[in-house]
């Protein structure tokens, strides 16, 4: 999936609540004749929260099409990547 299909697709999964609140933010940042402070700081938030919310989509629609490795297998590369000892 494209990052546009599956922005779409969560736009689709959003109550009308938020997205109209995303709306309005969108709309104060086209039309407000001065940059708030604020502004930007939470803009940046807003995508952030898009990117990981884009990158959990992509990873349950690649392991709902068999990509990727078990967990068990990813977790054991973590620890030894990072030398974190394993469980007692």
């Amino acid at each position: 999936m494209t990052i546009k299909e599956l922005l779409l697709q969560e736009i689709d999964n959003t109550p009308n609540d938020i997205l109209e609140d995303i709306l309005v933010f969108l709309q104060s940042l086209k039309t407000s004749p001065q940059h708030h402070p604020n502004t930007y700081r939470e803009l940046l938030e807003r995508i952030d929260y898009l990117e990981a919310i884009v990158g959990i989509r992509k990873g349950i629609d690649e392991f709902e099409q068999g990509q990727g490795i078990p967990a068990e297998e990813a977790l054991a590369t973590l620890q030894n990547k990072f030398n974190i000892p394993p469980r007692s």
